[in-house]
């Protein structure tokens, strides 16, 4: 498994690969970078680049004929339309474009667009055949780093058929069972105080009786009945 990155800016879309020697722009960095730049503002919100590499693009079209398609598909390094930026997204797509003065060119694929990925290689040079529900195309560059292209849009395609996103959303982890709900515990009716309103009725005729015969004070028959009533 290659390594992923977070990728968010130009520079950092241009040193990873550099750094995982997946191609470069001989006539200088600053020109690879302003592709990449290209790049980077066509992103959504959230999205970045989890790998990314350079090479010589060429389009073509399946409806164009076997003689123009079998010329397509050898390309070589001054018949390609020139250095592209290429990234694979969080969000599962590869995404390509070309700087220029007054036109910048920049195309998306759904990686699950894809159907076929056919790296060709030779002595020195390769290339590597993109085949899709929508566009078609070729990476060309050293037979070495066509390969390492080849597997890095394997990969994210494997992915996707995998049901693993670079974004988190699935993978391929068994499913949790979520933890049994315990049973709630039954409410204990609260207990309910029932008076013995005839025993307490004679308690305090009883206890009034005593006041008014003056065996008890009329605050200690207050006290009583307070106490009876339960309010003490």
């Amino acid at each position: 498994m290659t390594n992923k990155a977070q990728l968010w800016t130009a520079d950092d879309m241009y040193r990873f690969a550099r750094e995982n020697k997946l191609g470069f722009n001989i006539w200088g960095a600053w020109l690879q970078k302003l592709h990449f730049k290209v790049v980077a503002e066509s992103l959504l919100d959230d999205e970045y680049a989890v790998s990314s590499f350079i090479g010589r693009h060429t389009d073509y079209d399946d409806d164009e004929g076997e003689e123009n398609e079998g010329a397509q598909a050898d390309p070589k390094f001054f018949n390609t339309q020139g250095y592209y930026a290429y990234i694979i997204t969080n969000e599962n797509r590869l995404v390509y474009a070309r700087w220029r003065p007054f036109f910048h060119k920049v195309s998306s694929i759904p990686l699950n667009y894809i159907k076929n990925i056919e790296p060709i290689t030779h002595i020195i040079w390769g290339h590597v055949r993109v085949e899709s529900l929508g566009d078609n195309f070729s990476v060309f560059w050293t037979k070495s780093v066509v390969r390492r292209i080849a597997k890095r849009i394997q990969e994210g395609v494997s992915d996707i058929k995998n049901s693993h996103m670079y974004g988190g959303y699935q993978t391929n982890a068994p499913m949790q069972e979520p933890p049994q709900q315990q049973p709630m515990p039954e409410k204990t009716a609260e207990p309910k105080v029932v008076y013995d309103t005839s025993t307490m009725y004679e308690k305090l005729s009883s206890a009034k009786l005593s006041m008014e015969e003056g065996l008890i004070t009329a605050e200690e028959y207050d006290e009583y009945k307070e106490r009876l009533l339960g309010r003490k």
